[in-house]
């Protein structure tokens, strides 16, 4: 595990500082573990609000963003025609952390990528519960907040699921 318990809020106290300089409304929602399914997710949160930030990375080696719901699955299909490359693929832990300054399990809406997409299912909800910069805390903000912060191209991006 890299980050030992002395630094082990740095990321959230990172995100909670651009939060309240945007005068963000915002909640975190802290758990004893790391939090790494919906399931575990679930104990103290609605799952249908959990929305994921999904860092990939195109066949440009440029980094992207896709938040969707938790439930939903990502359509490489839809992203690739969306974002007009050949492939899309998932960052690896340390493209995670590199691009988007937070560690896998723990990203935000909120980061370092810039090419930000976002799942019109998400919208159904006027809050979201997403990475809370840590791994054993997820936020909880306005889904109106992210639209107005990152504004991302809003679309759908799930895969059907059977």
């Amino acid at each position: 595990m890299p980050d030992s318990d002395s630094n082990s809020d740095r990321y959230s106290e990172t995100l909670k500082q651009f939060l309240v300089s945007r005068g963000i409304w915002h909640r975190f929602i802290e758990f004893d573990e790391p939090v790494k399914t919906v399931e575990q997710a679930a104990r103290k949160v609605a799952a249908d609000l959990i929305a994921k930030s999904i860092i990939l990375v195109d066949s440009n080696n440029m980094p992207l963003m896709v938040i969707l719901r938790a439930h939903n699955r990502i359509s490489y299909k839809k992203v690739k025609q969306l974002v007009g490359v050949k492939d899309v693929r998932l960052a690896d832990e340390r493209e995670v952390l590199s691009y988007s300054g937070y560690p896998v399990g723990g990203v935000p809406p909120f980061n370092l990528v810039k090419r930000a997409f976002l799942d019109q299912q998400v919208m159904r909800n006027e809050t979201a519960i997403a990475g809370g910069g840590d791994i054993n805390k997820l936020l909880e903000l306005r889904t109106v907040d992210i639209v107005k912060t990152i504004s991302p191209v809003i679309a759908d991006l799930s895969r059907e699921t059977s």
